[in-house]
């Protein structure tokens, strides 16, 4: 399935292309960062961009889609949205100097949005550490309720951690873009 190119108010989502690759490493290698990420290694090399990227890059019906967030100077962050293991999940990472503006928010609204319009029906999941309020709290955003406690290995810190499951039901989501449409 080829990805479409999508913008938002401040934003523009596209597929990530191999000139994405070094912007990828050297913001992804932020440890704030890639702590909380679960296969991230740090630290984070180019050839582990490249192999992600001749994962994600592959069109076919199934796997991970992996959007580059884009705020007219390249690569700031991933938002993905797929099944890698036949249920689809919802992931994300932004640079740091890029948190706290919203941009994560309005990214997932696109992407989810797309997600729903091509996969219609099946319950989106995702996940965060405990500690990460910040990415939970997107993730409330966006429509997402809590399923329970699980715990998520983190490459990076070489540690399995507490965390929060989540589930998105596709009628949550459309209540939610519905609700923002009556507001905007």
């Amino acid at each position: 399935m080829k990805l479409p190119s999508m913008r938002t108010g401040r934003l523009s989502l596209r597929p990530v292309l191999e000139k994405d690759l070094s912007d990828l490493v050297r913001l992804i290698d932020d440890y704030d960062v890639a702590k909380m990420l679960t296969t991230v290694p740090h630290p984070y090399a180019l050839s582990d961009a490249r192999d992600w990227h001749g994962q994600t890059a592959v069109e076919g019906r199934d796997g991970e889609r992996a959007f580059a967030i884009d705020k007219g100077q390249g690569l700031i962050g991933v938002v993905s949205c797929g099944k890698p293991d036949g249920t689809p999940e919802f992931g994300y990472w932004l640079a740091r100097r890029y948190w706290g503006q919203g941009i994560m928010t309005e990214a997932g609204k696109a992407v989810l949005a797309w997600h729903f319009d091509c996969s219609p029906g099946a319950p989106v999941l995702s996940g965060a550490l405990d500690e990460n309020r910040a990415s939970l709290n997107v993730l409330t955003k966006l429509g997402f309720t809590e399923i329970g406690p699980y715990r998520l290995s983190i490459r990076s810190r070489g540690e399995t951690l507490p965390a929060t499951r989540m589930k998105l039901e596709p009628e949550a989501f459309e209540r939610m873009r519905e609700g923002n449409h009556e507001r905007g």
